[in-house]
């Protein structure tokens, strides 16, 4: 098996045109989290810096015309960058920005403002493309290392093999459940398994076939309005093919090169180093491919009656009734106004409380804010 005929540079010009056409798609897809009336909650980093309704579609407006620009115009790097920063602007504005593929899009991107686009020094672009090449490999690496745990399959696996339920009997949708255990390990496998020439093929295969079927079980619909992460797996299959199917190493490649790239290191830190540190609350789990692994941080909005009578129409369809009181369900408030996953952080968290706070300032003994954290427990009042 030959795979992709294509040589690195037409690779690497391939992947660029791939990668920003998926940020501009998955931008509009989840609109909503970017430009708009909304009501879940702004957390900016630092201050309240973000734009009202609706002149904030002007940062929409600059990052297509920055994508669609370095197409076009002679200085790409420089657009590339321009979208970059937009993007970046708009997370440090709202935390909740900070979506997985978001981070992955953006982080590729940025590598193409390094490469010079030049094809006349092999170990250069080669050295790049092997940088990107790390990137898209960690993704399934630590995907599966933050998936082996005892909630994934309990619960995050279950929820995407759901619509089987109707095709199958008990026993066997029970039988299947029991499978998922095997899902981390073989994602840690592929992972491993593209960054090895002689077993790549086997890493590519099974990798296009967790993208086919996850493609199908998260096929948008009222219960999977999380549009940009459907994309995702289209777009990773794609990435995979331009990556690692083929010949996809010059045959004179030095490796003392890459070593000589400072920007391989900083994607060392990034993607090989920092995401280790996931699990003690030194680095946030979207950036970390800590997603949707039953493995993150937590939140519990509690509250009492009167405190719900108060809340908009809007809001409390988002609201569930236990025995002790009534919780806000922040994910899928998250999910179903702005089709994306709620940033799993204190930070965010605790907006969310200040804001049902806000709307019920003389109730505010009766609102709780419990917060689950890979480190610790913060806990209000």
């Amino acid at each position: 098996m030959e795979g992709l005929q294509l040589s690195i540079p037409q690779r690497i010009q391939l992947l660029k045109n791939v990668v920003v056409f998926s940020l501009l798609a998955s931008l509009y897809l989840s609109v909503h989290l970017w430009a708009g009336e909304r009501n879940f909650p702004y957390t900016s980093l630092f201050f309240s810096a973000h734009i009202t309704p609706p002149y904030d579609y002007m940062y929409l407006i600059l990052i297509t015309f920055f994508c669609l620009a370095s197409f076009v115009l002679k200085w790409q790097r420089l657009f590339i960058f321009l979208s970059v920063l937009v993007c970046a602007w708009l997370v440090v504005c709202d935390l909740t920005r900070l979506q997985p593929w978001l981070y992955y899009y953006a982080s590729l991107l940025l590598i193409y403002i390094f490469y010079d686009g030049r094809v006349d020094d092999s170990n250069k672009y080669t050295s790049y493309f092997i940088i990107l090449q790390l990137v898209v490999a960690s993704v399934y690496f630590y995907t599966g290392i933050s998936q082996m745990n005892k909630n994934f399959v309990d619960s995050e696996f279950i929820l995407v093999i759901s619509p089987l339920k109707e095709f199958m009997s008990e026993r066997q949708f029970l039988l299947l459940a029991k499978m998922g255990k095997a899902v981390p390990y073989i994602l840690t496998g592929v992972g491993i398994g593209l960054m090895v020439s002689s077993i790549r093929f086997l890493a590519v295969a099974l990798a296009i076939v967790m993208h086919f079927l996850l493609l199908l079980f998260l096929f948008p619909s009222v219960k999977n309005p999380n549009y940009a992460l459907w994309l995702s797996n289209l777009v990773f299959i794609l990435l995979l093919f331009l990556l690692f199917s083929g010949k996809t190493k010059q045959r004179y490649f030095s490796p003392t090169f890459l070593l000589q790239v400072p920007i391989f290191y900083v994607f060392v830190f990034l993607f090989v180093l920092a995401p280790a540190f996931n699990r003690s609350g030194g680095w946030p789990d979207f950036l970390s491919s800590n997603f949707r692994s039953g493995n993150n941080n937590t939140a519990l909005v509690r509250f009492s009656e009167r405190v719900y009578e108060k809340l908009p129409l809007v809001e409390r369809q988002f609201v569930l009734y236990s025995g002790n009181g009534y919780i806000l369900d922040y994910q899928d408030w998250c999910l179903k106004e702005l089709h994306s996953e709620c940033f799993p952080d204190k930070k965010v968290f605790t907006r969310i409380y200040d804001h049902v706070v806000s709307l019920n300032a003389e109730d505010v003994k009766e609102i709780e804010l419990k917060c689950v954290l890979h480190h610790g427990l913060l806990r209000k009042p």
